[in-house]
């Protein structure tokens, strides 16, 4: 009888420790990875513009309510930058919010939606598409709105200020990214000496973050890669002027102290909110 009894209470024990273990496992969030960050990338948001960078805002609400429901938990800049430099804790499944190119939709319909979300997100702004509207091209953030945003924990860091471009790369008008080539003067008949070209790309990004630390009272310089083109003489160039993390487009997971900053692209219109949770998962 005793023998019984004691194999009824051990019985008892384990589905008492089963039940437990399934609990813990609802009750408490899945960690997918730790010590890391994903960051994601989106650029414009409008309802009716169809194009590989553009998702409409409902698409961009799906994705926030499926990072909240599958537990990542999105961090700040400032957050991001103490681990990547000096590798300060983050929460679990850190997830960090980029958009690239400053567009006006950023104000109008991405923020609110974060601000329902209760999450953060960092703009790279084109410095000049801000100081000199253009009319004919989609609307950009004014300093006004960054202001605003900035109050309510949104931050802002260069695309450089005028080199987001493709220029003539030689006579035969080959074009490519501007930040990392020496320009083709049709004028002169010339190529920039790689002294000019330097020049040109030092004066670029002091002047962006000038700009930015005017309007914004930024204090850490940031830099993302136009088209993602970058070189050495770029990373030399952007090191002597302070820039603390460089932004690409090569896509991966995020480990301390990296100096180029892996992301994955969250903002064409096939991604839907499923396929995003799958891409950070692989």
């Amino acid at each position: 009888m005793r023998e019984k009894k004691r194999w009824t209470n051990l019985l008892f024990a384990l589905i008492a420790i089963f039940i437990c273990a399934l609990l813990y496992q609802q009750l408490t969030p899945h960690t997918h990875y730790e010590n890391k960050v994903l960051v994601l990338t989106y650029h414009h948001i409008d309802e009716k513009i169809k194009s590989d960078a553009t998702i409409t805002p409902a698409l961009f609400e799906q994705h926030m309510k499926k990072l909240k429901k599958n537990k990542y938990n999105i961090i700040s800049m400032d957050e991001f930058i103490a681990f990547m430099k000096n590798n300060k804790s983050v929460p679990p499944n850190a997830v960090l919010l980029t958009f690239d190119d400053g567009y006006k939709s950023f104000y109008s319909k991405a923020y609110p939606t974060l601000l329902k979300y209760g999450y953060t997100a960092t703009n790279f702004i084109i410095v000049s598409a801000t100081d000199i509207p253009n009319p004919k091209v989609l609307p950009h953030l004014t300093w006004k709105d960054m202001r605003e945003m900035k109050r309510n924990g949104m931050s802002f860091y260069s695309h450089t200020y005028d080199q987001h471009t493709l220029c003539n790369a030689n006579k035969q008008r080959e074009t490519k990214p501007a930040l990392v080539t020496p320009i083709y003067k049709e004028k002169e008949k010339r190529t920039e000496t790689e002294g000019e070209y330097q020049h040109r790309i030092k004066e670029d990004i002091q002047f962006a973050n000038e700009r930015l630390e005017q309007e914004l009272n930024n204090h850490e310089s940031l830099l993302c890669f136009p088209f993602g083109a970058y070189n050495d003489t770029v990373l030399k160039i952007g090191k002597e002027n302070n820039i603390r993390l460089f932004f690409t487009t090569q896509e991966g997971i995020n480990k301390a102290r990296q100096e180029k900053v892996l992301r994955i692209n969250a903002g064409a219109p096939n991604v839907s909110a499923e396929e995003l949770i799958k891409k950070l998962r692989n």
